[in-house]
């Protein structure tokens, strides 16, 4: 008995020593599941593609991601002390550039030549397995403009807009560099086209309304479509969800099902998050907009409150003198409408109906019979 407790420390350390090895073995098998994985995304369906920028591998685009979370993360700390940056002309340029990315795109997209069976079928002219170099450079530009569209959280973060870095603005951004990316490498196809071309119309009205916000007060009358630029895109998501069910259904058009399930997951979850944004957005316009009228009205009623001052006349009864006006002289004040051209009674200034208006009193009004401009003038 004396002799097995001696070698009770050694069995437990084999014991230890074992299923540590086996982990290991464990660890060192997926994560050589792991890279081999990484090294089958490396092969995309398209040699052409493969040798595009960011295409080669999936990890210059995974890392990018991570560096912009990280600086979603860590960058209003560091410019919590600092004085927003001044980078007007900058975002002009770029915003400026994002509209003529769209309009690329979408000049591209006609150029495919997609609507000459009709709109229904536009996308399934070419199948998910398609080699058109046409297409393929399509899907390219469209993964390039999402890609740039990151800069969108970098500029708000250096000018500490962060209450503009929602998570609906995150997961839009990260999610959209993705699904592009690896649309293009695995699955492009004319489906894909006809969404890039709904959604490169929006980003064309949406970055054009960025572009003239930001040139300065003096374009601020021009802007009066703002509220209809997130309806816009809350159409696009409803057109594209509708797009790609009928394209799943239809024997005609051939995709990839793993990526049409994806879009219209994530659609539907744009969607959603839009309408919320919509929602709130409004209905908090709304609501300020009636606690300002209010604090008027209410401001307005406190001022004008059963008190007659400065020649105003409450009812039209008067009977004490104030700042030098005669109230008898106010006793008998027409309807407003019937207000003489010429106001001969020091009278002041009228109600009705719980508005203020002004009385046209004339010279001789304020100053009486006996007046003269020069005297008017010395005063």
């Amino acid at each position: 008995m004396h002799v097995a407790r001696e070698y009770f420390p050694g069995i437990f350390i084999l014991i230890g020593l074992y299923y540590f090895i086996t982990e290991y073995a464990a660890k060192m098998s997926y994560l050589e599941k792991v890279d081999r994985y990484l090294d089958s995304l490396k092969v995309g369906k398209s040699a052409l593609v493969d040798s595009w920028f960011m295409m080669s591998s999936p990890m210059p685009l995974f890392s990018v991601v991570v560096a912009y979370l990280i600086l979603i993360r860590i960058g209003p700390r560091i410019m919590k002390n600092r004085q927003p940056l001044q980078m007007n002309r900058l975002i002009a340029y770029y915003n400026a550039s994002q509209v003529l990315l769209a309009f690329v795109i979408c000049f591209k997209v006609f150029k495919l030549n997609l609507f000459r069976d009709g709109i229904i079928y536009a996308g399934c002219r070419y199948p998910s397995n398609t080699q058109n170099v046409m297409l393929l450079d399509l899907g390219w530009w469209y993964f390039f403009a999402k890609f740039t569209e990151l800069l969108d959280t970098v500029f708000f973060v250096l000018r500490k807009k962060d209450s503009q870095v929602t998570f609906l603005h995150v997961y839009h951004h990260v999610i959209m560099a993705l699904y592009s990316w690896s649309y293009l490498k695995f699955a492009a196809g004319g489906e894909g086209a006809v969404l890039a071309l709904l959604n490169s119309i929006v980003h064309v009205v949406m970055y054009s309304y960025y572009l003239l916000s930001g040139l300065g007060p003096r374009f601020q009358k021009y802007l009066w479509w703002k509220k209809y630029v997130t309806k816009l895109q809350l159409i696009q998501f409803i057109l594209m969800l509708t797009y790609c069910a009928w394209t799943h259904f239809s024997p005609r058009c051939q995709y990839a099902s793993g990526f049409t399930y994806f879009i219209c997951t994530n659609i539907t979850i744009f969607l959603f998050l839009f309408l919320n944004f919509y929602s709130k957005s409004y209905k908090k316009r709304n609501l300020d907009k009636k606690n300002v009228e209010k604090e008027l009205k209410e401001e307005y009623n406190k001022t004008h409150s059963n008190t007659t001052t400065n020649g105003v006349c409450k009812n039209g009864v008067n009977n004490k003198k104030e700042n030098g006006v005669h109230g008898n002289d106010c006793k008998s004040v027409p309807n407003i409408d019937e207000i003489p051209c010429e106001v001969n009674k020091a009278c002041g200034d009228y109600v009705k109906d719980g508005k203020f208006f002004l009385s046209r009193r004339t010279a001789k009004a304020a100053y009486g019979a006996e007046y003269d401009f020069d005297s008017i003038i010395k005063k």
